[in-house]
């Protein structure tokens, strides 16, 4: 197809990504001189019947006002939303990275530290979004970006219900099977708890290695309707400490659920203190980490990680982790800890003095 040279003000730098519903570009900001990415819709399709093309252009624009509310670092920012003779387009924050659907390709059972700090910065995130009546409804990991340090972010507001505003077929079934909450397939009202079971089914998926619904649309409604999966423990040698937050997370009745994703936030910071004594499946050692090993004791790594986690949470455990392939002492790794930390509201010498006091 022919790629349009800009869209608005911003000149086109390269496609991103194409399919029946549009493109999505990589373009530059001339004002501000920063790469952004631009999702288009063709106007073709904002221009069909009363039943699908109002519907997906509705939706669109929705994307726009849900997103554009919401400052969050774990949400990609929406920077303007525009119209020209052939797309509609948002304007939204170029995230360097890879979906977690990609991510997860490459690392099928990631380690506990790794699920902890994913699922983390996720809730962290939808808690922002359920503080503004934004409830996104298609938590899945197509639905979100990881970037090459780390870090998660949530995006495609596409289908997002904003708190007290009425949207085109607002009741319509809309979601990704096996990641919906039974609410959203009987049509009963919904509320910030679908997106909690959106993360729980997430949160298993990353323990077990393999879906919580699996098989036909009819067999995952099914099974979100009246079957619950086997507990995560019982795969993969997972700890049984997950097993209780993932069966709150998708129980049936709403109300079961943690009531927010606060609460499921909460109850996984709990989880990493339990797994710190609860024995675990050792993850794979690299030759950096086994060396590591060797020249920093375990429970100095640990000491490391339960000072940090009362700055940063479950994140911590990642940090060292990355911290102690690169030093040589004790010393070292809490420098490279505090440098590591610098600039995100933490006191370095208040840090550095609490981890020389082990």
């Amino acid at each position: 197809m022919n790629h349009p040279e800009r869209l608005g003000k911003y000149p086109i730098t390269g496609v991103l990504g194409q399919g029946a519903m549009g493109v999505v570009y990589r373009a530059l900001d001339p004002v501000i001189q920063r790469q952004v990415a631009i999702k288009t819709v063709h106007k073709a399709l904002l221009r069909g019947d009363a039943d699908t093309g109002s519907d997906y252009a509705e939706r669109f624009r929705n994307e726009a006002r849900s997103a554009g509310r919401l400052a969050h670092p774990g949400i990609v920012a929406v920077h303007e939303y525009g119209e020209d003779a052939d797309a509609a387009y948002i304007v939204m924050e170029y995230v360097e990275g890879e979906t977690l659907a990609q991510w997860l390709a490459r690392t099928p059972l990631p380690g506990e530290d790794e699920v902890l700090a994913l699922m983390d910065q996720l809730l962290a995130a939808l808690a922002c979004a359920h503080a503004q009546g934004v409830w996104h409804r298609d938590i899945k990991p197509a639905n979100l970006m990881v970037t090459p340090d780390g870090r998660l972010k949530i995006t495609d507001f596409g289908i997002a219900r904003i708190a007290n505003v009425a949207l085109t077929h607002a009741s319509a079934l809309v979601g990704t099977p096996g990641s919906m909450a039974p609410e959203q397939y009987t049509g009963a009202p919904i509320d910030q708890r679908v997106d909690v079971f959106a993360a729980g089914v997430l949160l298993y998926r990353l323990l077990a290695g393999r879906p919580a619904f699996s098989g036909s649309a009819e067999a995952v409604m099914f099974q979100i309707l009246h079957e619950q999966p086997a507990p995560p423990s019982t795969h993969a040698g997972r700890s049984p400490a997950w097993d209780a937050v993932v069966a709150r997370a998708l129980a049936k009745d709403p109300a079961q659920r943690h009531a927010s994703a606060a609460a499921m936030r909460e109850a996984l910071a709990e989880v990493r203190e339990l797994t710190v004594v609860l024995p675990r499946v050792p993850a794979p050692r690299t030759a950096v980490t086994a060396a590591a090993s060797a020249r920093l004791a375990p429970e100095l790594l640990e000491h490391a990680t339960c000072v940090l986690a009362t700055q940063v949470g479950p994140i911590a455990r990642v940090l060292v982790r990355q911290a102690s392939g690169r030093a040589q002492s004790a010393e070292q790794l809490y420098r490279l800890l505090a440098d590591d930390t610098a600039g995100g509201g933490i006191d370095r010498e208040r840090l550095l003095a609490r981890l020389r006091a082990r």
